[in-house]
């Protein structure tokens, strides 16, 4: 688990024009005979994740500060991850629901911040995630709870009558 959290009062970022990319595993072998071969190479890699914030004045000071400041090795909740060098732990919504993720990073410088509107800023980045953002294999052993999970969700939370 990193040191460094995502700060506290900023926003998670939006839900629309998320993608998630899984970076290949696979190694693909094209054989003579025009058939192909293909073997995993990796067991673990990261996912990247496009993400997009939208920010107040003070929301997008507070951000680039954290982003830009260095590292505090005696007290790391007072520092930064030293311009995208140090990683983080930040909640996130990927396709298995809203959940913290630990040793995040930017790929890439962050874009932005964007003014939007009169009080509104935007900053676009791309997140690697150490652990994919994918259901473990034994979720197969019950695959209609995970394709009916939104009604099995409305229902228990929704109809189900109260406990005493």
């Amino acid at each position: 688990m990193a040191d460094i959290d995502f700060p506290e009062g900023l926003p998670t970022p939006l839900d629309n024009g998320r993608s998630v990319d899984h970076i290949d595993a696979v190694m693909t072998t094209q054989m003579a005979s025009g058939r192909s071969r293909s073997r995993q190479v990796f067991t673990n890699t990261p996912s990247r994740i496009s993400v997009e914030w939208l920010f107040n004045a003070g929301q997008v000071q507070l951000f680039e500060a954290w982003y830009w400041a260095p590292y505090n090795r005696e007290n790391p909740s007072l520092g930064g991850i030293q311009a995208r060098v140090m990683p983080f732990n930040i909640r996130l919504r990927t396709p298995i629901g809203l959940r913290s993720y630990e040793e995040v990073k930017f790929a890439e410088k962050y874009q932005g911040p964007t003014l939007v509107s009169k009080q509104l800023w935007s900053v676009k980045a791309t997140l690697e995630i150490a652990k994919r953002p994918v259901l473990p294999p034994s979720s197969l052993e019950f695959p209609k709870f995970i394709l009916y999970s939104a009604t099995i969700d409305y229902a228990v939370n929704k109809k189900w009558p109260p406990t005493a």
